[in-house]
């Protein structure tokens, strides 16, 4: 009885240690953090060379959706961004006949100081994220005006 005792209690201890064991093993084969750079940029998609406004900076981070069909007026950004789709089409373009499509999965340099409109284009709302360097109480979209 003593012998079946003590068999039973080494196997109560050794089962539940070796199999941990084998989960921390596993476990050490899948790296705990991936870092993928989608994008870094010293230009925006159109060539506009970023350059950091002057005063207190400000990051912003923010979530756009844009119902199919959606246009924005004419536009610019006084401060680098950058901006990533993550589910719909986007069509950006400039007011001398520059060119942007952008897909789900697409990241992309935001223009600075050029005068554009975007566009969600296609059947399904565009959910993009787009951050932007810019200074305390400057806005981040400066409506265009003729």
């Amino acid at each position: 009885m003593r012998r079946f005792f003590l068999l039973a209690l080494t196997t109560g201890i050794a089962l539940p240690i070796a199999s941990c064991s084998v989960k921390k093993e596993a476990s050490l084969k899948n790296k705990p953090v991936v870092i993928e750079t989608l994008i870094s940029a010293t230009e925006s998609w159109n060539g506009d060379p970023y350059k950091y406004p002057k005063g207190t900076a400000q990051m912003t981070l923010q979530r756009i959706t844009a119902q199919p069909g959606f246009k924005t007026p004419l536009h610019f950004h006084s401060q680098p961004g950058i901006a990533y789709l993550v589910k719909g089409n986007l069509s950006c373009g400039t007011t001398d006949g520059q060119a942007l499509k952008v897909v789900p999965g697409d990241s992309f340099a935001t223009s600075q100081d050029t005068v554009h409109y975007c566009e969600s284009v296609g059947n399904e709302a565009a959910l993009v994220f787009v951050a932007s360097a810019g200074i305390k109480g400057q806005e981040l979209t400066v409506p265009y005006k003729n």
